[in-house]
């Protein structure tokens, strides 16, 4: 099974530890860009940043720079924008590929094996795209541990923000949703989730498939403050004045008042119930070789960490 992928060369955040945790089932990475460096709202954005991390990594020589014009002009939404960088992607692979994976620079991926069973699964039952469970990881506590999306009684919450997996000729339509029928992922034991709860939309048929720690883990909102503003300026949801009270009302309060977080989404009522702290989880390693500010630098040893990266609330180390 041909495997392949494209990246969104814009957000510097995660890019290494989301790109690292795939890497070794896919044949190919697109590492598509703005040639002119501008968001989809028209916002600078680290693009060489963002390009020099991802050549560090590139062990394999897997990845192939794909540039183009996609900010465009006025005339189109940020939505749109961003669809159509997506669609590019997409064309340039064409046919070559039996999977292409859609996943975001912000998202790492735990257990990739299970992933390729199910584009396995998938294949034999004749769906074009894939949904994945996701962990939404929201803010830092002080002392390093993770604050993610919670039920209201504190069990694990998922979230299926668009597939990740399309097959060659499925066309992204709004985000990375794709039109026709797609295959969702579920966590066994999960019937709280707000997508989970609601009856299946058209074309959808959904398979108990993941443990709790196989769902993607989104490090959406996991950000410095100075990350999480040039986000805001430039992703394809940026709501204007309202972006910005949330993040004053919302995200940088969240260390401090967590506990009162409760239907808090920016704007899907009843999509983000409460917070806990996170679950331990763990995240692959950095290359002896890194990108930092100063050019390439020697840090850390290849292969995975077994030091969890997010501790449990009675934990009392602290994760670094």
């Amino acid at each position: 099974m041909r495997i392949k992928a494209y990246v969104l060369a814009a957000d510097p955040a995660w890019i290494e530890h989301s790109v690292l945790s795939y890497y070794d089932i896919v044949d190919e990475i697109v590492v598509t860009y703005d040639q002119n460096f501008r968001g989809f709202t028209g916002v600078a954005i680290p693009v060489e940043e963002c390009l020099e991390r991802l050549m560090a990594i590139d062990r394999d020589k897997k990845m192939r720079l794909l540039g183009g014009d996609f900010c465009r002009d006025s005339e189109h939404e940020p939505m749109a924008r961003e669809v159509y960088q997506r669609q590019t992607a997409m064309a340039d692979i064409g046919d070559t590929a039996d999977w292409i994976l859609q996943i975001d620079t912000d998202e790492v991926v735990p257990n990739p094996s299970r992933l390729v069973s199910m584009l396995k699964y998938a294949t034999d039952l004749g769906f074009t795209s894939i949904e994945w469970p996701m962990r939404l990881i929201f803010q830092n506590l002080p002392d390093g541990r993770f604050l993610e999306v919670c039920q209201t009684d504190g069990a694990g919450h998922f979230e299926y923000p668009g597939p990740i997996a399309l097959r060659p000729g499925a066309q992204p339509a709004h985000g990375r949703r794709a039109h026709g029928s797609f295959l969702r992922a579920t966590v066994s034991g999960d019937q709280q989730s707000l997508q989970i709860s609601r009856p299946n939309e058209d074309g959808e048929e959904r398979v108990e498939f993941c443990d709790p720690n196989d769902a993607i883990i989104h490090f959406s909102w996991a950000r410095t403050p100075e990350q999480m503003r040039l986000k805001l300026s430039t992703w394809a949801h940026s709501a204007g004045i309202r972006s910005w009270l949330y993040y004053y009302l919302r995200w940088r309060t969240a260390p401090y008042v967590w506990q009162w977080h409760h239907d808090f989404h920016p704007f899907a009522r009843g999509l983000w119930p409460a917070l806990r702290i996170a679950e331990p989880f763990q995240l692959t390693a950095m290359p002896d070789a890194t990108w930092q500010p100063d050019g390439m630098q020697r840090r850390g040893s290849r292969g995975h960490s077994d030091r969890p990266l997010a501790r449990s609330k009675g934990d009392q180390h602290t994760a670094s």
